[in-house]
């Protein structure tokens, strides 16, 4: 999800100084005298340009009203530059393993605010935004899954968040969180899939991909215009007040649509990336975390025979997920949509005691 900006503004030149009829800076062949200036503004570019008028207003005062809100909402952590950029980290508690909390494709650090405390009377345990999410700064450019496991070591670097780490992520974040531990076997000591993308999932659901292109696509323009703020999708605002302004001030901004349109533009490399990869270690301990209710897998207003094809595909590819290691098991949230971690984030935090007691234990 991207927007160009135009760091040079437009030279329109002295107008004033000879009337409509002074040439317009770049547009320098074009003479607008006064019977051309009625034509446009009374013939088709005119309503054209009236009709734009209230989605430009619009636009102008969602951005403010944007920046305003996020104004409300100090960070709860501290921001770590990571070579020119800040992500927003949040460290909690003491102790080892450290457990690192992925947030889903379209969240935030936020969406773990319920369980972090619990899990810092247990060990020290770390939420973080990626670019563009939450309180972390933008980045206008495609981030494929190698890109944001990048992003995440160099973070808990300068942050100085040292190894080893017991990682949890939610649906798209599992991508993240499997690629790290393949990637850097030695710093995990376990893993807890929410509901989780693998790239084997990524290759049996093109279908399921493209839906959710066209709805962040369409949500860019609607965060811009402040239509999602007004309608609520996610239904955020029933929430209580305070939970409630902040998850639909840092969801419903278009930064944030922009970084999910980002990611899901890289969806083809952050398959390759995946198959590229050493496999998973075989004895690492992996709780898989599924869920037992048909509706939400897709977002809001999902077509139901999109959701009859894709659903039988998903739960084969979660069970295939346990079974990568010899130490890996599935839970099915029986009372969960896709969002386990708002439904039944009691089984995520029992997930992460039962892991930490294994690590403990050896």
């Amino acid at each position: 999800m991207s927007v160009k900006v135009l760091n040079d503004p437009m030279d329109l030149g002295p107008v004033a100084e000879r009337g409509w009829g002074k040439r317009w800076g770049p547009f320098g062949h074009i003479h607008l005298g006064g019977a051309a200036l009625k034509r446009i503004l009374t013939g088709w570019p005119g309503w054209t340009l009236l009709g734009l008028l209230p989605i430009l207003i619009g636009a102008v005062y969602q951005a403010t009203a944007a920046a305003n809100e996020l104004r409300k909402y100090t960070a709860p952590g501290k921001r770590v530059d990571i070579g020119g950029r800040r992500l927003h980290l949040r460290a909690m508690g003491e102790g080892s393993p450290t457990v690192i909390l992925e947030a889903t494709g379209f969240g935030c650090s936020v969406d773990y605010a319920s369980i972090q405390s619990e899990i810092a009377e247990m060990t020290r345990v770390c939420a973080y935004d990626r670019a563009g999410m939450g309180w972390s700064d933008p980045y206008h450019a495609p981030r494929s899954v190698q890109a944001l496991v990048d992003d995440l070591r160099t973070l808990l670097q300068r942050g100085e968040i040292p190894p080893p780490y017991l990682l949890v992520g939610g649906s798209a974040g599992g991508l993240i969180v499997e690629l790290f531990a393949r990637t850097y076997p030695e710093e995990v000591v376990g893993l807890v899939l929410i509901d989780a993308l693998d790239e084997e999932a990524l290759a049996w659901l093109p279908r399921a991909s493209t839906h959710l292109v066209k709805m962040v696509s369409l949500g860019q323009v609607c965060a811009r215009l402040g239509v999602l703020s007004l309608l609520d999708p996610f239904g955020l605002k029933k929430l209580p007040l305070e939970e409630g302004g902040v998850r639909s001030a840092l969801t419903y901004r278009a930064a944030a649509w922009d970084a999910a349109r980002l990611f899901l533009r890289t969806l083809q490399k952050s398959e390759t990336d995946l198959r590229a990869a050493p496999p998973l270690r075989p004895d690492l301990p992996v709780t898989v975390l599924t869920h037992g209710m048909v509706g939400d897998l897709l977002g809001p207003r999902a077509h139901p025979e999109l959701l009859r094809e894709i659903e039988p595909i998903w739960q084969e590819q979660q069970a295939a997920l346990a079974r990568r290691s010899s130490r890996g098991r599935q839970i099915i949230a029986e009372k969960s949509g896709h969002r386990i971690i708002a439904q039944q984030p009691e089984l995520v935090v029992e997930a992460i005691r039962d892991i930490l007691s294994e690590f403990r234990k050896e």
